[in-house]
C-alpha cells in the first residue's frame, strides 16, 4: 500500500510506500526536495507535515525535538508516510531523467595530490545513463554495511568518469583503503544521486566558500558556470589550514585571470614560518565578512565543515543581511 503526498505549494504530487522515507519517495519521482546529509543529522530537510500523519523513525531528538514534533514539523529523510500528506516544501524542483540508482564503478585512477588528499575517479558501466545536478554527491557502499558520500567534482561526466576529491581521516575506514589499498580497476558499488546543493537561476552575485575538499562540489559549479556562459559575479573564498591543502590552487589563479566574472580567494589558518604566504590568513567565512559589509543582494553557496558552514549560516544572517533562503548547502557529517 502507498500513500498519495501532496507538496505545497508547488502542487507536486507522488506516491510513497511507508517502508521509505518521504524523502526516498520524492527523489524515486525525479521530485528534488532540499536535503543534505540524508540521515537525519544536518536538518537540512526539516519541514512541515501540513496534513496526514508520519512515523518519525529514527530522526534524532537533537535535530528534531518533541516540541517541533507536536508542531508538525518532520525530518523528510527520516519520515514515514502513514497517511496520505500534504507537506510544505517551498523549494522543490523536479528533475526528470535523474533518478538515485545503485551501480558499480571501476577505479580509473587514484592521484595523490598532497599527503592526506587524493583525486579518485571511477569509470560507470557504458550501457548505464547516469545524471546528476552539478553540487550533488553520491554513497559508496561498503562491505560491512555503512556508506560514504562524496560529492561530484565535475559538472558532467568526463570520459564516462565521476571525479572525488578524497581526504585521508585519522581511522578512516573508506578513505584508509583508498590511500593504502584501493588499486585501478577494483570496483566500488554506488548509489546517487543525492543532495540539494546546485545552482539556483538567480540574477544575484554569488559567494562560493568552501573548506578543504569541499572545494569538490564548488569545482563542479564552476565549470557549470563556464559551459553555461555566466556573467553573474562570483566571489570564491577556499581555506585549508596549510598551503597544501589548496590542491587546486594554480588553477584557480589561472581561471581568475581568464573569466572576467570570478574573484579567487584563498586563505589559510595555519601557514607556519616555512610556508611564505602572502595570502589571506583566518578563518575562511570570516574573510568574507571582512570583503563585505553586507550580502543582502547575494547567494551564498558554502561546502566544507559543519563547524564553517554552521558559523557561515549564523553570522551572515545575522551580521551581514544575508537572506536565509539564499544561502545553500553541503556540510560534511
Amino acid at each position: 500500500m502507498s500513500f498519495l503526498v501532496s507538496i505545497e505549494p508547488s502542487g507536486h504530487t507522488f506516491e510513497s510506500d511507508p517502508s521509505q522515507s518521504i524523502l526516498d519517495g520524492a527523489l524515486a519521482e525525479g521530485l528534488m526536495l532540499k536535503h543534505s546529509c540524508r540521515s537525519g543529522t544536518c536538518g537540512s530537510c526539516k519541514g512541515q507535515v501540513l496534513s496526514g500523519e508520519v512515523d518519525h523513525a529514527d530522526s534524532p531528538l537533537e535535530v528534531l525535538s518533541l516540541a517541533e514534533r507536536e508542531g508538525g514539523l518532520a525530518l523528510f529523510c527520516c519520515a514515514r508516510p502513514r497517511s496520505a500528506l500534504v507537506i510544505d516544501a517551498p523549494e522543490v524542483t523536479e528533475h526528470k531523467g535523474i533518478s538515485v540508482q545503485q551501480i558499480a564503478g571501476r577505479v580509473a585512477s587514484v592521484e595523490k595530490v598532497s599527503d592526506d588528499v587524493a583525486i579518485l575517479r571511477l569509470m560507470l558501466p557504458p550501457e548505464h545513463s547516469f545524471r546528476y545536478l552539478p553540487g550533488q554527491y553520491v554513497q559508496v557502499m561498503l562491505k560491512n554495511g555503512q556508506r560514504r558520500s562524496y560529492s561530484m567534482a565535475t559538472s558532467v561526466l568526463r570520459d564516462n568518469q565521476l571525479e572525488w576529491h578524497v581526504r585521508h581521516m585519522p581511522n578512516g575506514t573508506f578513505s584508509g583503503h583508498v590511500f593504502n589499498a584501493l588499486k585501478p580497476r577494483d570496483l566500488l558499488r554506488l548509489e546517487g544521486p543525492f543532495g540539494g546543493f546546485f545552482l539556483r537561476e538567480s540574477d544575484r552575485p554569488m559567494v562560493f566558500l568552501a573548506s578543504g575538499t569541499g572545494f569538490a562540489p564548488i569545482q563542479a559549479l564552476l565549470e557549470q558556470l563556464v559551459d553555461q556562459g555566466n556573467r553573474r559575479p562570483v566571489y570564491l573564498y577556499w581555506g585549508g589550514r596549510r598551503r597544501s591543502d589548496l590542491y587546486r590552487h594554480a588553477e584557480l589563479l589561472e581561471m581568475e585571470r581568464t573569466l572576467s566574472w570570478l574573484r579567487y580567494t584563498p586563505v589559510l589558518s595555519e601557514p607556519g614560518p616555512s610556508c611564505d604566504w602572502q595570502g589571506s590568513v583566518g578563518f575562511v567565512h570570516k574573510t568574507v565578512m571582512k570583503d563585505f559589509s553586507s550580502l543582502r543582494e547575494f547567494e551564498v553557496y558554502a561546502c566544507g565543515a559543519p563547524i564553517v558552514v554552521d558559523s557561515a549560516r549564523t553570522d551572515y544572517t545575522l551580521e551581514r543581511e544575508l537572506d536565509p533562503g539564499c544561502f545553500f548547502a553541503d556540510a560534511f557529517v
